[in-house]
């Protein structure tokens, strides 16, 4: 989740770069006329302009505008970029009603950062004063996002950015995600981006399918109903995100309504059956969720229209600290719960259990079996206790 969001800010932090370049030109050939503040429309047949739109693969509407205000030394700098699309390889990242940047210059800095240019041909960025970003009501697109994990030398020179964004709207290709909210703190350094601290807000879309989330959890074949319903508010902060240690913080809440879940695996061999009226409710308190889930396991000998109670309960707390490997502590309660052998469908029964979970990459399975019937066996099951291992695969790795 970090690196998806640290990658579309820092492809607006590198446009913020090139405006700044382009400024400070502008402001070396106009300073002696800024003094009563002085506006200049965006012209994009502007060469320099150009050329810069073009590398960055940005677009904007011609009542874009650049405005200059002399104060002492300083030099008060806006940007509006009206109808603001960035792009990625051809491919729409950001669509945004409006993104303005502003920042103040100190004018011998400036002098002295296009001395540095032209003389040693080096971009002294510790030249550059605070940046400040705001996008209103961007389209971000998860679809369109590449690739930038690359080691940055914190020894280079840099320029803070802030950025904020407010009424946006996430999407993923053709999927509606949600509503979100987000304030960064970035290091710019001269080709990448270094993300200080962050404060994400996500809010469900009325058109988010529960099925989107089946991609995340590679044991997990599709979840999905036509009478489903979810809902989800999380906030994701993290004061220090550019430390090593973990110390991003989860909060918020996921409720869901009468969703289908189809594994691929279960344990000890096992068919899985779907589980069928599924609910769920998680509330999180930093990373410290409380889960509940409720649903009806399929029992394939039944009628399905037969089988409106639930008959499976799971309870405890999920530790979100790694977010995409969270660490379980469950227990699940099942009451005449269907089960057959997986190599052989005719083994199969009926049975009460209880099970613990615990774990993260590697599950430890503890629990009691009640035998409430048995078919096929050459020795009818008997109840049982056991203690078994479950592992979980990782999103990026294949089966």
């Amino acid at each position: 989740m970090n690196s998806t969001f640290l990658k579309i800010l820092k492809t607006i932090a590198s446009v913020s770069v090139a405006f700044i370049s382009f400024t400070i030109i502008v402001i070396i050939a106009f300073y002696f006329y800024l003094s009563d503040g002085v506006e200049f429309n965006l012209n994009k047949s502007n060469q320099t302009l150009s050329s810069l739109t073009n590398r960055f693969e940005l677009d904007f509407s011609k009542n874009s505008s650049i405005y200059f205000k002399a104060r002492e030394e300083n030099i008060d700098t806006y940007i509006t970029l009206e109808n603001a699309i960035i792009k990625r390889s051809g491919k729409i990242l950001i669509n945004s009603e409006n993104i303005t940047l502003n920042t103040t210059l100190d004018f011998s800095k400036t002098l002295q950062f296009v001395f540095e240019i032209i003389l040693n041909n080096n971009t002294d960025l510790n030249l550059i004063n605070p940046v400040s970003i705001k996008l209103k009501n961007p389209i971000l697109d998860l679809a369109s996002i590449e690739n930038q994990d690359t080691e940055i030398n914190k020894s280079e020179r840099y320029f803070p950015v802030t950025i904020k964004a407010e009424d946006g709207n996430l999407i993923d290709g053709d999927i509606e995600i949600g509503q979100f909210d987000f304030f960064l703190n970035i290091n710019q350094y001269s080709d990448n981006s270094s993300l200080e601290k962050y404060k994400f807000r996500l809010k469900s879309s009325q058109n988010f399918p529960v099925s989107y989330i089946a991609q995340f959890f590679q044991d997990v074949e599709s979840i999905g109903d036509k009478k489903e319903t979810v809902s989800f508010d999380l906030t994701l902060e993290d004061e220090y995100a550019s430390n090593d240690d973990i110390s991003q913080k989860l909060n918020g809440a996921i409720q869901i309504r009468n969703t289908t879940m189809r594994l691929k695996t279960f344990p000890v061999q096992l068919k899985p059956e779907p589980i069928r009226r599924l609910n769920l409710d998680l509330n999180i308190n930093d990373n410290i969720g409380q889960a509940n889930l409720v649903g009806t396991l399929y029992n394939p000998k039944k009628s399905l229209g037969l089988q409106t109670e639930p008959n499976l309960q799971i309870g405890g707390t999920l530790n979100f600290e790694e977010i995409m490997k969270p660490e379980l502590n469950l227990i699940v309660n099942g009451y005449d719960i269907y089960f057959a052998k997986l190599e052989n469908l005719n083994l199969n029964g009926v049975a009460d259990l209880t099970v613990s979970i615990i774990g993260k990459n590697v599950l430890d399975l503890q629990g009691s079996i009640k035998i409430k019937k048995s078919n096929g066996f050459l020795v009818p099951l008997a109840d049982t206790e056991f203690e078994t291992k479950h592992r979980i695969r990782n999103i990026d790795e294949k089966k």
